[in-house]
């Protein structure tokens, strides 16, 4: 007897029953059901369709998942049990910059990122950890870009992935936010970079370098071409560089900038970032800087320290909603 015919299918693979499945839901075992539903309903912002107290000793909760089904959580006498790392809660969204928009906003919350197993999601999303361990993948419907890209959420116009070449090719992009050239020698090879690519034409870059303190890595330099400025290369640049520093276990990047730089200031604020420290007279002929730099009218002298942080997911019921994205 065949396997089809002990399974009691027919040869056209229908079973013995009539019609269609009538539903789908994944059940998932968790530890802390309040938590876990102000993860899944204000982080992750799916709609809490229903659910059920002292089922035989079992509590759940009933969320929609995007596309039909639902995603059911419980708490009773069975543990929570994440499965290997391509074990996947996947969440499609339409472009590659609403994945870093709300990748940020959930690293800024405090939820893990990880490297994701298969370069598939790499490539595509960002892997994060529920409060239980267990993966979600928030990407970007796939829309038929070459698998040989590389770097986390590419889009067709520009893809971000580390620079694998001589660091000297990217001194143009580097002496856009840096006017001096000793500095530059001492530095320009620390780190690593990352790259931000249109076509075949590298328009911006942002280099990451620890410093001395545990956790702590810092936004050393970082321009884009001046076409491509105010197209949004920059912030994707940041983004990416948080969702990698915390997915490597960073806890904090410092970045400093000219106080003179009136779009600098804002834009850092804007990304994430908060003041500091004051770094008085850092621009000056003693360090390297030429004589009279003004940027917006204002002379250029001293720096302005920012620091970004998160930190592992620890989030009260009553403190989880996230800024509209």
């Amino acid at each position: 007897m065949s396997s089809t015919m002990r399974l009691g299918l027919n040869s056209t693979g229908s079973g013995p029953w009539a019609g269609e499945f009538a539903g789908a839901r994944v059940a998932r075992p968790v530890r802390d059901l309040a938590r876990s539903t102000a993860f899944y309903r204000d982080l992750l912002r799916l709609r809490r369709s229903g659910g059920f107290e002292d089922h035989d000793g079992f509590d759940g909760a009933f969320f929609a998942l995007p596309g039909g089904g639902e995603l059911e959580l419980t708490t009773g006498p069975v543990e929570p049990a994440p499965g290997s790392a391509d074990d996947l809660l996947v969440l499609y969204v339409r472009t590659g910059d609403e994945v870093r928009e709300i990748a940020a906003d959930l690293v800024a919350a405090g939820v893990q990122p990880v490297e994701s197993a298969n370069p598939y999601w790499n490539r595509f999303g960002v892997t994060l950890l529920d409060p239980d361990g267990y993966r979600i993948v928030i990407a970007r419907v796939d829309v038929a870009v070459p698998e040989n890209t590389s770097g986390p959420v590419n889009s067709p116009q520009v893809r971000i992935a580390w620079h694998v070449g001589p660091r000297e090719e990217l001194r143009p992009l580097f002496e856009l936010a840096d006017d001096s050239q000793a500095q530059l020698d001492q530095y320009l090879h620390d780190g690593s970079v990352l790259v931000a690519v249109r076509g075949s034409t590298v328009i911006g870059h942002l280099q990451l370098v620890p410093t001395t303190r545990t956790g702590e890595i810092e936004l050393k330099n970082m321009a884009v071409l001046p076409a491509h400025q105010g197209s949004g290369v920059g912030r994707a640049l940041v983004v990416d560089a948080t969702v990698r520093s915390a997915a490597q276990g960073w806890s904090r990047m410092v970045v400093g900038t000219a106080a003179a730089d009136i779009g600098n200031l804002r834009f850092y604020q804007r990304t994430g970032f908060r003041l500091l420290a004051i770094d008085r007279d850092a621009f000056t002929a003693a360090t390297g800087y030429p004589d009279a730099i003004v940027i917006d009218g204002i002379a250029l002298l001293d720096r302005v320290g920012f620091q970004r942080t998160w930190t592992t997911w620890q989030l009260r019921v009553d403190q989880c909603s996230l800024p509209g994205r």
